[in-house]
């Protein structure tokens, strides 16, 4: 028997024996993300152990909870990840969702009626986005690619709903964030798109864990793992009704939802040397610009034993 097979045996045979003590695996994502696909997809019914959900207007408090073991496992992008990780809070990637970059995922908006038409024009501007997550990766990013530096322009670090806030009072003149806020902003507002994340973000959605509960809860991060790739692949052979469910929540149209998963496609991919070495090139760029004073080794980060 391959070692793999081992573990899985291993895996199963602990959580046919948690069942009876009805262990809990503490979920935190943004919005409810995570409850609502795995809700729709039915991946909830049944379970062999209690699941508790948590639920964050952005990234980073999620990866704060996953580190002070206020969470088991929840999802989050590579900014905010190398973010904890540079604050040496204990936690691994055990899981990758890969997305197709979409115009609206991650972008800079202004107003329609702004001055700036190029990244360029960013210099000297005040941007509004959240410390650590991956909008403000994005406006880093690009105005890397356009011989600025984060010193070149003034940032404000805000909550997501503050910070949509600022861009309609004028107080700023960009937004670095994610959907749904961008396409929130496109459909409510007289906004446009300065800067996707087309061709400058990965897509890759970590699905994270604090290492107590890797140690501790191993069998039950590996069978809600296995239910959150089903209930991706689930959610890409029912658009419609995922999307209808995911608007009931957000409030967004449903076509937003059914576009949006028809457009990003996402799906589990493998922990590779693809997936690491982008981690690393975000975390590099990170500590070159003095965001993080620490260099991250990305490959430390990951946890391969959950991999399919």
């Amino acid at each position: 028997m391959s070692r793999r097979w081992r573990w899985t045996l291993l895996a199963w045979l602990a959580l046919a024996c948690s069942v009876q003590g009805q262990d809990v695996v503490r979920v935190c994502s943004q919005k409810d993300s995570l409850k609502i696909l795995l809700q729709a997809a039915g991946e909830l019914d049944h379970l062999p152990y209690r699941v508790e959900f948590s639920s964050f207007p952005s990234a980073p408090p999620i990866a704060e909870a996953l580190g002070a073991d206020a969470a088991d496992i929840g999802a989050l992008g590579d900014a905010p990840f190398i973010f904890a990780a540079a604050a040496q809070a204990p936690i691994h990637t055990v899981a990758v969702i890969k997305l197709q970059v979409t115009p609206t995922m991650v972008a800079v908006v202004v107003k329609q009626d702004s001055p700036l038409h190029q990244v360029a024009d960013l210099a000297g501007k005040r941007i509004v986005t959240t410390r650590g997550s991956i909008g403000h990766f994005l406006v880093l990013a690009a105005m890397r690619q356009a011989g600025l530096h984060s010193r070149d322009a003034h940032f404000i670090f805000l909550p997501p709903g503050e910070s949509r806030l600022l861009l309609d009072n004028g107080r700023a003149d960009a937004w670095a964030t994610w959907d749904p806020y961008t396409s929130m902003v496109q459909l409510q507002d007289h906004t446009r798109v300065l800067a996707s994340g087309e061709h400058l973000f990965a897509g890759n959605v970590l699905i994270v864990a604090s290492d107590k509960a890797i140690a501790t809860k191993q069998p039950l991060i590996a069978d809600l793992i296995k239910r959150i790739d089903r209930a991706y692949q689930w959610a890409n052979r029912n658009v419609d009704t995922y999307a209808a469910q995911q608007a009931a929540h957000t409030g967004l149209p449903a076509e937003f939802h059914r576009l949006s998963t028809l457009e990003s496609t996402p799906h589990r991919i493998n922990i590779d040397a693809t997936v690491i070495s982008q981690l690393q090139a975000a975390a590099d760029l990170y500590l070159d610009e003095g965001i993080i004073k620490r260099r991250i080794d990305a490959p430390a980060y990951f946890d391969t034993r959950f991999d399919p």
